[in-house]
């Protein structure tokens, strides 16, 4: 994912919120997200460690923050931060499909496989839509109108912090 290469004019105005269903994409893959993280963090903990409680708490609670950082990179425009979650998503998915092929037929943990398994499809779909990646652009687009708006004023407040001075010294 890369932003768009395409010239913007001084006409192309950025509101102040995406498009609706650029939004919901947003909050779609991020709730799916969060869902099939969980699930496929889970199943791989029980399938390949024997981590205490406290670790694999420690380890949830490591991930948590990770993706929270990343999500908020995302909703500042970040192209790495977005492609980071697909390659995150697709490592996640092959370690954990292993675990899924050598799984017993009779394991407690089968709707659990399920569940991630659904939701790991789900959430590669929904980062791979248009929609999202429109999301990304748009706030992309947004926070480069904001830095360059505040270059704008800055500049305008150089120059009239140096006429003042001007005036000032006459």
């Amino acid at each position: 994912m890369k932003p768009s290469n395409t010239p913007r004019s001084d006409d192309d105005i950025v509101g102040l919120l995406p498009p609706l269903k650029a939004i919901f994409a947003f909050l779609s893959s991020t709730m799916l997200m969060i869902f099939s993280i969980t699930t496929l963090n889970y199943v791989i903990l029980a399938s390949y460690t024997d981590f205490s409680i406290e670790l694999q708490l420690g380890y949830f609670f490591g991930s948590i923050l990770v993706f929270c950082g990343f999500n908020f990179a995302v909703t500042r425009g970040s192209f790495f931060a977005a492609t980071a979650f697909n390659c995150y998503m697709i490592v996640l998915f092959s370690v954990f499909l292993p675990s899924v092929l050598l799984m017993d037929a009779q394991s407690k943990l089968l709707l659990i496989y399920l569940i991630g398994i659904v939701f790991g499809l789900l959430t590669f779909y929904a980062l791979n839509n248009k929609y999202y990646q429109a999301f990304v652009q748009y706030q992309f687009d947004a926070v480069a109108d904001q830095k360059q708006a505040l270059a704008e004023l800055a500049a305008e407040l150089a120059a009239e912090a140096g006429a003042d001075k001007k005036r000032n010294q006459l």
